[in-house]
């Protein structure tokens, strides 16, 4: 059984210590709701076969079927975002949070996320997610979701020198091709609890540069988000480009998100994190779990 945003979620036919790697601290006891989703796979995942899986509602009503093509599929199987998708909205990112502030960090896939997330977690910052920016449609609130964080070429290679503890990262072929390096958030720093509910962030993306100087700056872009058309909820949101050169500049770049980030909080005088106002959940019906 796992909780997430405080939907509990049951998986039939799921291999324990692959979902524990996976969603660690979103695991929990026997369910205490009675109206909790079911996500039953065909085959256990990751096996030889390929494999589907089927949403239910406890009493047995199917929702709907899906291949499966892996854990950092958007949407993911689990949760099963597919059946929720008037209430979430998605955004490939590593999100952190501190104090009020809460931040996105967005990039392609050989980008430094994995290591400037781990350089911010050094300075108080806690995971909020290794994979996902989740937000809640309704609130605009940045949600929980402790999956591993993904890194590949050079950006792994610099992450596993720093001495990851065993059980806690894994190397997988990724679909596409290529070798990722898939890390626990909590080996790298602290995490922020499954039920938490955080101030919409700031986005930051990763960028490439021909200089030596790391440096952060406004820059307005939109970022992709999953299901179409709920890009809306981050119309508002603070964007910033974050320029790295060849070498990583993990530290520097913590250092400029930490000083950005909360400096700006400190001058709106926010001690407690804002409470974002409502934004339309969509058009999509409303399925009561």
């Amino acid at each position: 059984m796992l909780d997430f945003f405080g939907i509990e979620i049951a998986l039939v036919q799921a291999d324990r210590d692959e979902i524990s790697f996976q969603f660690g601290p979103h695991l929990t006891g026997i369910s205490r709701d009675p109206d909790h989703l079911r996500v039953e796979f065909s085959c256990t995942p990751g096996r030889d076969a390929p494999a589907d899986f089927l949403v239910r509602r406890s009493d047995g009503t199917p929702l709907l079927r899906r291949a499966f093509r892996g854990w950092g599929n958007v949407p993911p199987a689990v949760p099963p975002f597919a059946a929720l998708q008037d209430r979430f909205c998605l955004a490939r990112a590593v999100v952190l949070a501190k104090g009020g502030a809460t931040v996105a960090l967005v990039g392609g896939p050989y980008a430094e996320q994995a290591n400037v997330g781990a350089a911010l977690a050094q300075r108080s910052w806690e995971f909020v997610s290794g994979r996902l920016l989740v937000l809640d449609r309704r609130t605009g609130h940045a949600l929980p979701y402790l999956a591993p964080l993904e890194a590949r070429g050079p950006a792994a290679a610099r992450l596993r020198g720093t001495g990851l503890p065993d059980g806690m990262w894994r190397t997988v072929t990724s679909p596409v091709g290529g070798e990722v390096l898939q890390v626990r958030p909590e080996c790298l720093g602290p995490t922020v609890p499954v039920r938490a509910r955080l101030a919409p962030p700031a986005l930051v993306r990763l960028c490439r540069s021909a200089d030596e100087e790391v440096r952060l700056a406004r820059w307005e872009f939109t970022a992709q988000t999953w299901p179409a058309g709920s890009a809306g909820l981050l119309s508002g949101a603070p964007t910033h480009c974050l320029y790295l050169p060849g070498v990583s500049g993990a530290e520097e770049a913590a250092g400029l998100i930490d000083h950005a980030m909360t400096k700006e909080k400190d001058e709106s005088c926010l001690d407690v994190p804002a409470m974002p106002s409502a934004h339309r959940a969509g058009l999509t019906a409303s399925l009561p779990i």
